[in-house]
């Protein structure tokens, strides 16, 4: 069988779209198409063993599914270990008392500060609810700036120590250790405001030094060693697309595409590498046929080479709403380009037209937007109509007693949440931005497409869907997990073959 990789940067516990995707993927492929896969992260985490643990538990991998990080490897897998959880008579976890001889503690939660003769001299940061160090920080009592911090496991092990600047307290290094206490790799930084690497050293287990220049140069070396011939390679991020257009083996390199590829009708960099490097991949996997329309408009790709599957989901056989309530909803991150105002000021217009509904905002505040937004919301005197309701897990509850959702983004990769709401029955008034929107709503039939940035057509829309009410809100069957299947599949048995020949 053939072996199916995934490289990704980075498998945060909490995590937006793209990891949820390439996790739903992993899933689907060895659920249903019998195929295996490996993940492959490139970012550092002393504890990713736990993050592997939280996703089994979520049933989001499968006791099959294998991880596996480069720092990892590079330590000869010496790194990472299960997180042990206190027990009498048990060595592990390395716990480690709050109190030191000779030093006033002050601790505030899980922080602790210390001071000698009334000078601060050093700062712990404990794990929640374990009495194991996370991180220690050593203060210069002259200049009061931190000088060293030495960095522990759930399991209380040390994994890494950075230095700083007496100084100017810039990170100067970092020293990583593998649980017998050896040091494997070593950073150099610019002691100045960039703080850009010099160079990375690996100490080999066979003794040698090895130096890299760049960080995307070390994650060249781990695929060249890695990456069997003849595997399949699926690539979520496009921090990687260097390195593994740079890798030396007989691999079949599958870009997925999760987001927009263009901004201000220019390509983004972060898609011109991949873009531009066609000959050396064998597909690009977009969410929508508009997409796949734009990138071959702008570069000469085979229609072979760019295959569209779109995210799926089990499709509702009913959609029937009998809860529905005087409301609107959104539900995303509260992100700039979102546009969240807009709705904002859309709902005031509507509201002028002499309705009394209620406008529920849901979702993560990453970057700060949400001040920003009761302050316009404090403005227009809606703060008893606009409720922020924070996150949620749950918005197959919150869907089906809407009137409608709501999306006003300057661009999406595919409108997730789009899918999501028309599955729940309830319709979706949107923007009509690239790319998605105009894939998922059937314009009048299960949504109202608006055109971007018409805030006014935009209320006009929520009149209309508050007046006159959705019938039969589907969503069409080219999201359905059994289209999933035949996309996949064929994928697969094309990649396959050309390998092959």
């Amino acid at each position: 069988m053939t072996m199916l990789y995934t490289i990704t940067s980075t498998l945060p516990p909490t995590h937006g779209g793209r990891t949820k995707s390439l996790l739903h993927r992993i899933q689907f492929l060895e659920t249903q198409l019998g195929q295996t896969s490996t993940i492959l992260t490139t970012n550092y985490n002393a504890n990713y063993k736990n993050v592997y643990r939280i996703f089994r538990n979520k049933k989001l991998i499968t006791d099959n599914t294998v991880i596996e990080n480069i720092y990892d490897w590079l330590a000869n897998y010496k790194l990472l270990e299960e997180p042990v959880e206190p027990k009498l008579f048990r060595k592990l976890p390395i716990q480690t008392k709050v109190k030191i001889r000779g030093l006033e503690a002050v601790q505030e939660g899980d922080s602790v500060k210390y001071y000698k003769d009334q000078t601060y001299v050093l700062f712990r940061r404990y794990y929640t609810e374990r009495q194991v160090v996370k991180f220690e920080d050593t203060i210069n009592p002259n200049t009061q700036k931190i000088a060293k911090r030495k960095s522990f496991t759930l399991n209380g092990r040390l994994h890494k120590i950075d230095y700083f600047d007496d100084v100017t307290a810039i990170k100067t290094s970092e020293e990583y250790y593998d649980k017998k206490g050896n040091m494997y790799l070593k950073k150099h930084f610019m002691n100045d405001q960039k703080n850009q690497l010099i160079d990375i050293q690996h100490f080999t287990k066979q003794g040698e030094t090895r130096i890299f220049k760049k960080e995307k140069a070390l994650f060249t070396y781990y695929y060249n060693h890695v990456l069997a011939d003849g595997s399949i390679v699926f690539n979520d991020a496009r921090l990687l697309d260097r390195p593994l257009i740079e890798c030396e083996n007989n691999i079949k390199r599958i870009l997925m595409f999760h987001s927009n590829h263009l901004q201000d009708h220019n390509v983004r960099h972060s898609y011109k590498l991949a873009l531009d490097n066609h000959e050396k991949i064998d597909k690009y996997v977009v969410l929508t046929d508009y997409q796949k329309r734009d990138i071959q408009s702008q570069f000469d790709i085979d229609d072979n080479k760019i295959e569209v599957i779109p995210h799926f989901l089990d499709i509702a056989q009913s959609n029937h709403r009998n809860a529905v309530e005087d409301q609107f909803c959104f539900i995303g991150r509260l992100a700039s380009e979102k546009q969240i105002d807009h709705i904002i000021k859309a709902f005031d217009m509507y509201l002028k037209k002499g309705y009394s509904s209620k406008l529920l905002v849901y979702g993560d505040d990453k970057e700060g937007n949400l001040n920003k937004l009761k302050q316009l919301v404090r403005t227009l005197q809606l703060e008893d109509k606009v409720i922020f309701k924070g996150h949620t897990n749950t918005p197959k509850e919150v869907f089906p007693k809407a009137i409608a959702s709501l999306l006003t983004s300057r661009y999406e990769g595919f409108g997730l949440s789009i899918m999501e709401s028309i599955n729940c029955g309830c319709p979706v008034i949107s923007y009509n931005v690239r790319y998605g929107p105009s894939e998922l709503i059937r314009n009048h039939e299960n949504g109202i497409l608006v055109e971007k940035d018409d805030i006014e057509g935009f209320a006009n829309a929520m009149e209309m869907a508050r007046n006159i009410p959705f019938k039969d809100v589907k969503l069409s069957e080219k999201f359905s997990v059994e289209q999933a299947f035949i996309n996949y599949q064929s994928l697969i048995n094309d990649v396959t073959h050309t390998m092959n020949n």
